[in-house]
């Protein structure tokens, strides 16, 4: 028989025991939490592992480093492309060297022309040009053409500036790769750098025949070809109509008469060659347009680059 203090024993002891074992339950995964994450230390120091391994410092291209040639910088993507650039040391040949010279050498030439007629255009303006407005019904040019003009000569001597350096630089770059001077100089008795463009054929097409590479490179040459015919045409035509204007300006002069009357036919016949030239180039662009009609190409690979 179980008396009371032995029930109320009983009792106490039972509350104990449940106490005891959920206290117990609840602590163990605390604890196993506590022993599974890591401390703030530790997480600080893996998070500086990973930044210091993402994080590589960028390269930096300077003058002194810079890759040199038309495939130095790739834009594409980081993928390295494994053939020789066009215009690397490997291929600074002879051939090279002729060819960048003779079309830095025929810019020169065509542009310190361009600017001769500039400065006698000028000259001509500036004679027939009245400040006095009661005479400006007589006026044939304006202010604001002598303006122009000068403009253009500034512009123009800029140009003569430019085309100046990048001979020297080739010149430069000719004597640090070791190459032969004599691959810069034009044979004695040949002709003109500006008669070598005018003559001068279109460039070797690029990629294989019927591609879109193949096609491009054909309407930019076959253009480019066209475009330095027409600005022979003109030039050569300025220089024509000045010497016109001079002749009809010295008709008293009986010297310079006779030597323009030896000019003005020589530069009429240059005239004439010029124009044959653009006839021809523009010619050859309509055939070319032709031939890619009728192979089935997209239109789009002959547009204007």
């Amino acid at each position: 028989m179980i008396t009371h203090f032995s029930f109320v024993r009983c009792v106490r002891i039972a509350v104990l025991l449940i106490l005891t074992g959920g206290f117990a339950g609840a602590s163990e995964p605390s604890q196993q939490s506590s022993t599974q994450e890591p401390s703030l230390g530790e997480k600080a120091r893996e998070l500086k592992a990973q930044q210091a391994q993402q994080s590589k410092p960028a390269k930096v291209f300077t003058n002194d480093n810079i890759p040199t040639g038309s495939g130095g910088i790739s834009v594409i993507g980081p993928e390295a492309s494994t053939a020789t650039p066009e215009g690397t040391p490997a291929e600074h040949n002879e051939h090279y060297y002729r060819k960048t010279m003779s079309s830095l050498q025929a810019k020169l030439e065509l542009d310190q022309r361009q600017l001769a007629v500039l400065q006698q255009q000028l000259s001509i303006n500036q004679l027939q040009y009245y400040p006095d407005p009661l005479k400006t019904l007589h006026q044939e040019y304006s202010r604001s053409d002598i303006n122009k003009l000068q403009a253009e000569i500034e512009a123009k001597k800029q140009d003569i500036k430019s085309d100046e350096d990048a001979i020297s630089d080739l010149r430069a770059q000719l004597q640090r790769e070791g190459g032969d001077p004599g691959w810069l100089r034009v044979e004695p008795g040949g002709k003109s750098w500006l008669e070598k463009l005018e003559s001068g054929g279109g460039d070797h097409p690029k990629g294989t025949p019927g591609t879109k590479e193949y096609w491009e490179s054909r309407f930019k040459s076959a253009r480019a070809k066209l475009a330095r015919a027409r600005e022979i045409q003109e030039l050569t035509e300025n220089e024509l109509n000045l010497l016109q204007i001079q002749q009809a300006r010295e008709a008293l002069n009986s010297d310079v008469v006779a030597e323009l009357a030896q000019k003005i036919p020589a530069k009429q016949a240059e005239v004439d060659a010029a124009r044959a030239a653009t006839e021809k180039a523009t010619h050859e662009l309509e055939e070319l347009q032709q031939e890619f009609a009728a192979s089935g190409a997209p239109e789009e690979w002959s547009a204007e680059q």
